[in-house]
């Protein structure tokens, strides 16, 4: 990432074009790549430009699928209907990632979104679960391999070499060295912040690895700007993210239900990329700090 972008951090903080009543909100589902934003409240113009933000910075972080929940949104005269239009067509871009929404057909806003002379085509569903199944079915294609961990230092290993059988048998072994320091201190942190137990995801992207680690502590790890002292001293806490701020294309954290998922991309050259290939069916020994998937 660029020196001066910060890291996409998407926990709830106040915005102050925001009144009384008016809320958004965002989680993140591990076991799916799923992110559910909900906006609820009187929409006018500091509601869209908090929930414009929102979805841009969710989509920056390539989920599986954004969910958006309009359940609780005042909108009569569905002004709103533009942006999620648009927000579809910004998950539509490579690499895709599907937009869809959840509103109660009788809304008034259901009606504007339906409207074939609109040329929108952005899925609308009647319920949350509705909505979660039909985008956890596209989920099934996704390339990943998952490790679950206790927080121990000696798992680290298992983490590199899970990465690295993802990077041989997906054709990107240029990307290894920078994608394992980057995984390795995410799961390092966790290890030694939320000591709690880890899940660790890698999957295929099309322009190069999405990487994620979740932890049960819902404390959001500080920006590297944050962090003070002599950058040239690794041994100073938060160096570790100044590493993964200059390695990863785009990284931040979201909060789920029960904790937080810190996630990095890196981004490889298609020329460079070899043609994917189904990961190779070669499991990993059981190891006694962790498991796979």
């Amino acid at each position: 990432m660029r020196r001066d972008q910060p890291p996409f951090l998407l926990s709830r903080p106040d915005h102050p074009g925001m009144s009384g009543g008016q809320v958004v909100t965002v989680v993140g589902d591990f076991d799916t790549g799923l992110v559910e934003a909900a906006v609820s409240g009187r929409w006018d113009a500091g509601l869209k430009t908090t929930a414009a933000g929102l979805l841009r910075a969710c989509l920056v972080g390539e989920p599986a699928g954004v969910l958006v929940d309009l359940q609780g949104l005042a909108d009569p005269g569905g002004a709103s209907a533009a942006l999620w239009a648009a927000a579809r067509l910004w998950g539509a871009r490579t690499p895709a990632v599907p937009v869809v929404v959840c509103l109660p057909p009788a809304a008034p806003l259901a009606g504007v979104l339906a409207r074939r002379d609109t040329g929108w085509d952005l899925p609308v569903y009647a319920s949350v679960p509705e909505a979660r199944a039909a985008l956890t079915a596209g989920t099934a294609r996704l390339e990943r391999l998952v490790l679950h961990l206790e927080p121990d230092g000696s798992v680290l290993s298992l983490v590199a070499e899970m990465l690295g059988e993802a990077c041989t048998d997906w054709g990107l072994l240029p990307l290894y060295r920078p994608a394992c320091a980057v995984l390795t201190e995410l799961v390092a942190n966790a290890i030694e912040h939320a000591g709690t137990s880890i899940d660790v995801a890698v999957t295929r992207r099309r322009a190069g690895l999405h990487l994620a680690v979740q932890d049960g502590d819902r404390r959001f790890p500080r920006g590297p700007g944050d962090v003070r002292g002599d950058p040239g001293d690794p041994a100073r806490r938060g160096y570790g993210l100044r590493l993964v701020h200059a390695a990863t294309a785009a990284w931040g954290a979201l909060p789920t239900r029960t904790g937080k998922i810190v996630w990095g991309t890196l981004a490889i050259a298609e020329a460079t990329a070899d043609r994917p290939r189904q990961p190779a069916a070669r499991p990993l020994a059981a190891p006694r700090h962790g498991s796979r998937r």
